[in-house]
């Protein structure tokens, strides 16, 4: 970063010299020096290791399109890393955490259970647990880019044709919910339906169990709902 006594030597010598050539050269040197501050943090921020694996991650699911993780946000401070894939997930259980920024700005942050969350590639930060009970939540990673929607069998419905919540919507991905009177109707309806989009059903048991699996898009079955759920997110994968 530039000092005072640098910042005061290039405004004295820009504002006093009265060729172009020399405020040419100032601004080149100028512009050179803040380039040099700014490289490193740049190459810190892109040279961070991934937010998982780490301590209290435990990978569930992975293929060539998601990487599922079940998260607990330990009473412990976490490395600086960077969130490599666009993201997606569900908390299941309450829990507080201190998220502290690139630059040094701290927060912290009271998460209830059932939100949902989304992020996008790119953000770099550090994370500590701070609650004796964790906060814990299942986390898709999206390997792929945005994909188009696929026609598997015109005559069917395609999924979603029995009404769940809509949580979420963006351009990477939708966020459906099944609980209380929609899992009954679900259930009962077992009506054939195909899926255009490939879907992560994360669903929790009487335990608050985490439990998931993978839809392929262009899939067709009867139920997405496990005859034990208490609870059921389908992630629409776009």
């Amino acid at each position: 970063m530039l000092t005072p006594g640098q910042i005061v030597y290039f405004k004295y010598f820009t504002k006093l010299t009265g060729t172009p050539t020399m405020n040419l050269l100032i601004k080149t040197n100028i512009a050179l020096l803040l380039l040099t501050c700014f490289i490193p943090l740049t190459r810190g921020q892109t040279d961070a290791p991934p937010a998982y694996p780490r301590d209290g991650a435990v990978r569930m699911l992975e293929n060539e399109r998601v990487i599922v993780w079940d998260i607990s946000w330990l009473k412990q401070d976490y490395p600086v890393h960077r969130h490599r894939y666009d993201h997606a997930g569900v908390y299941y259980s309450p829990g507080d955490r201190l998220i502290t920024s690139s630059t040094g700005e701290a927060r912290e942050v009271q998460t209830p259970a059932w939100n949902i969350s989304f992020q996008l590639a790119g953000v770099t930060h550090s994370e500590s647990g701070i609650s004796d009970a964790p906060l814990r939540a299942v986390f898709i990673q999206i390997k792929t880019p945005v994909t188009g929607a696929v026609v598997s069998n015109a005559s069917l419905p395609r999924f979603p044709d029995d009404g769940p919540l809509d949580r979420r919507s963006n351009e990477r991905v939708r966020v459906w919910e099944y609980n209380g009177g929609l899992l009954s109707v679900a259930a009962a309806g077992n009506s054939a339906h195909y899926h255009g989009h490939d879907a992560v059903v994360v669903w929790f048991d009487a335990d608050n169990g985490p439990n998931v699996h993978f839809v392929s898009r262009g899939s067709v079955h009867d139920n997405d709902i496990p005859t034990a759920a208490q609870r059921v997110f389908v992630f629409e994968i776009l």
